[in-house]
């Protein structure tokens, strides 16, 4: 065997390996991708429950988050402990829509979280809020919530 067959191996082994650890990349970096989403996912459930073990807790902030979203008349103290909850579920909800946006969220899981969204978006209180807290997110959040508004739906 001469040098030139020689070299011809071994450019031939080289490639072989770049195309073998493109391949072996190419299913890490999709084993990392799905378990972005999973994370994701997780994410959201432990800050809604989080949320929700808040409000289950302490039956005055129950009745005030009741009380706020009807849009009743809250004292003073009330209202800011209820703008308080609010900024606490609307950072909630400006997080899973990026994690949407970012492809972290499938469409079925987006799904759900569209729904509770929509629940606090047409609650009288909260639309009421919104409007004097809206400049604090996102602009791309505060276009997604006002296309909700002006079509009725998420």
């Amino acid at each position: 065997m001469n040098w030139d067959a020689l070299g011809a191996m071994g450019e031939l082994f080289g490639a072989l390996a770049v195309v073998l650890t493109l391949g072996y990349l190419a299913v890490q970096i999709r084993q990392n991708s799905d378990g972005m989403k999973v994370a994701a996912k997780l994410d959201i459930e432990k800050n809604f429950n989080e949320y929700t073990d808040l409000i289950l807790r302490d039956s005055e902030l129950l009745e005030l988050q009741v009380k706020g979203l009807a849009g009743q008349d809250l004292e003073a103290i009330e209202e800011i402990k209820f703008s308080l909850l609010m900024q606490r579920a609307t950072r909630h909800f400006s997080s899973m829509y990026y994690q949407y946006q970012t492809q972290d969220l499938s469409e079925d899981e987006w799904y759900e979280s569209r729904r509770l969204i929509r629940w606090f978006t047409f609650a009288p209180g909260y639309r009421s809020w919104w409007e004097q807290n809206k400049k604090n997110y996102r602009v791309d959040f505060r276009n997604y919530r006002s296309k909700i508004f002006e079509s009725g739906d998420v």
